[in-house]
């Protein structure tokens, strides 16, 4: 229960550090998404309600901080339309129209990413971080691209020029260093809060027995 309870106030403390994370302007503005990788590494580790419970709260701000917006917000209109100058332009036209992705659609979106996440938790207590890495990898290029596609597609225009694929490459890299940090840390959590893992009978004590 308590490394459940931490694992979720994390999650929160995830969103407020995001906003001191620069863009880098070499790679399109590309960022670090902190909680959304997160979320994905966390999903390995927390039980199926627990997961569903973190995919609500990440969808509900996720969308609360960059779906509901104003326009003037050039940040959040970058981080949003993720993408170049072309883009975002069509994310404002999105907007402006009524046709944006709806509030609560990200819940979704997590939730499906977090159900397959699920399927790699005997990884996360053999501490066989490799395809969990790369898990987060794939799994954050299948997001940004998805939304990105969603938005165009809701545009009536569906293109994919090189400054997004840039993008989505450089975004997807850093989400991939960064899990191993993640996991190690809730890893060591783990075992500060003998967290018992539960998956189809398999069972694993942080005790050491």
């Amino acid at each position: 229960m308590l490394f459940n309870l931490t694992v979720i106030v994390l999650m929160a403390l995830a969103f407020a550090l995001e906003e001191f994370i620069p863009a880098i302007p070499l790679a399109q503005n590309a960022r670090l998404f902190i909680a959304p990788v997160f979320f994905f590494c966390a999903s390995v580790a927390v039980p199926f309600p627990v997961m569903l419970i973190l995919a609500f709260m990440t969808g509900i701000l996720w969308d609360a901080r960059y779906l509901q917006i104003n326009v003037t917000d050039e940040m959040a209109e970058a981080l949003a339309g993720f993408g170049g100058a072309a883009s975002a332009a069509g994310y404002n036209q999105a907007m402006s129209s009524g046709m944006d992705l709806r509030f609560g659609s990200s819940i979704i979106m997590f939730g499906v990413i977090g159900l397959a996440m699920q399927g790699i938790r005997p990884l996360f207590r053999r501490v066989r971080w490799e395809l969990p890495v790369l898990m987060v990898g794939l799994v954050t290029a299948f997001w940004l691209s998805a939304q990105y596609l969603l938005i165009t597609f809701l545009r009536g225009e569906l293109f994919f020029p090189f400054p997004v694929l840039s993008k989505l490459i450089t975004t997807t890299l850093m989400a991939m260093l960064l899990a191993p940090l993640i996991f190690l840390s809730l890893h060591l959590l783990a075992r500060l809060t003998n967290y018992e893992i539960k998956y189809e009978g398999l069972r694993c004590r942080f005790d050491g027995r």
